[in-house]
């Protein structure tokens, strides 16, 4: 498996200070993605160590709330595509998420875990399909729950994490196979560097 993911963001989302769309998001990879679990661990660790000493006061309140559970009751049955971390928010496998369709692409935007300047989407790109050219305002981080895509930096599976950096541009994929479903999150939000597609991509929202 692969990960992009910059560590910066998994002590982060160990203190607590990511943002919740992206504690969802490596809460999520880590499920499915052992080297981002032993990560994560660590840095669990770690910070456990920080707070048992004189940092503990300091540390704390600059934690903010955990992650609410929207759903709880779901995390005693296990799911083959969405982690916990995302079923918390209703998602599974057997009902259908996406809400609008651009193409070969489909998506639905993840309200509840959006705030000012963070954007959280689902995306099913079926094979050979392609969501248009486009860059990002800051950095991008896409968990793949299904299948894989390509892009101009590398191909992604099932577990993968892909990190796109601000003003990175990138045409992502669909591989061959089953339909690729990803989770997205955007800090900063997205830029179609085509007009039209801007327009148009906005039927993904």
């Amino acid at each position: 498996m692969l990960s992009d993911l910059d560590s910066q963001w998994i002590v982060d989302r160990a203190s607590g200070a990511a943002p919740v769309a992206v504690r969802v998001l490596v809460d999520s990879a880590a499920e499915i993605n052992p080297l981002i679990r032993s990560r994560l661990e660590l840095a669990d660790q770690i910070g456990a160590v920080l707070m048992a000493h004189d940092f503990r006061d300091d540390v704390m309140s600059a934690v903010p709330a955990p992650v609410e559970d929207i759903r709880t009751d779901v995390l005693d049955n296990p799911d083959p595509l969405f982690p916990s971390a995302l079923r918390r928010y209703g998602f599974h496998a057997s009902a259908s998420p996406w809400r609008s369709k651009l193409g070969g692409v489909e998506g639905r935007k993840v309200k509840r875990l959006c705030e000012p300047g963070v954007d959280a989407r689902l995306f099913k790109i079926r094979p050979g399909a392609a969501i248009p050219h486009h860059d990002h305002y800051g950095q991008e981080l896409t968990l793949v729950l299904q299948g894989g895509f390509s892009d101009e930096k590398g191909v992604y599976h099932r577990g993968d994490v892909c990190a796109g950096q601000a003003g990175e541009p990138h045409t992502p994929v669909g591989l061959a196979g089953e339909p690729c479903i990803c989770f997205a999150v955007s800090l900063g939000g997205y830029r179609f560097r085509n007009p039209l597609m801007s327009i148009a991509a906005r039927m993904l929202s």
